[in-house]
């Protein structure tokens, strides 16, 4: 069982009750440890960071005093954090692919950014339709020169 990551977990639930309390720092916190745990892309890090008081007319008209709009967001971070802990315990930790493994990656360091090298380890990761990964791929490698695509394909195949 991952040890260290459920601590870590516990102790931004922890957090949570810390006076005082500032929602976006915790988020940052949060999404930094939950990104290294599961992944940048993991659903768990897109909960975090939808996690806003909601101060519209309706939503204040509504409250009926028990819980402010911020209680409502350690709410749903203490929800998030304890249904992670539930995940690593039952599971252990996620099993992390490699980018870097890719042949066709490393051959395309040398002539696209990290960004992009981010984007296309991403994209072929994802459980996109084959037509579509195609059609961001096009559009993620549509800057580069002929002659680097040539020499990224070389090195594609020299390995």
């Amino acid at each position: 069982m991952p040890l260290k990551e459920v601590d870590l977990l516990h102790d931004l639930i922890t957090r949570l009750d810390h006076k005082p309390f500032d929602l976006q720092s915790w988020k940052t916190n949060t999404m930094m440890a939950l990104g290294r745990i599961f992944g940048e892309t993991s659903r768990k890090v897109e909960l975090i960071r939808a996690i806003q008081p909601d101060f519209s007319s309706w939503s204040l008209r509504d409250a009926t005093g028990r819980m402010t709009q911020m209680d409502v967001c350690r709410k749903m971070g203490k929800e998030v954090l304890e249904a992670c802990i539930s995940e690593l315990e039952m599971f252990g930790l996620p099993e992390k692919s490699d980018p870097s493994a890719n042949p066709a990656l490393v051959a395309l360091e040398e002539f696209i950014t990290v960004k992009q090298s981010r984007e296309l380890a991403e994209l072929i990761a994802s459980d996109l339709p084959a037509e579509e990964k195609s059609v961001k791929m096009t559009e993620i490698l549509n800057g580069l020169e002929q002659e680097e695509l040539l020499a990224a394909v070389v090195k594609i195949l020299g390995k």
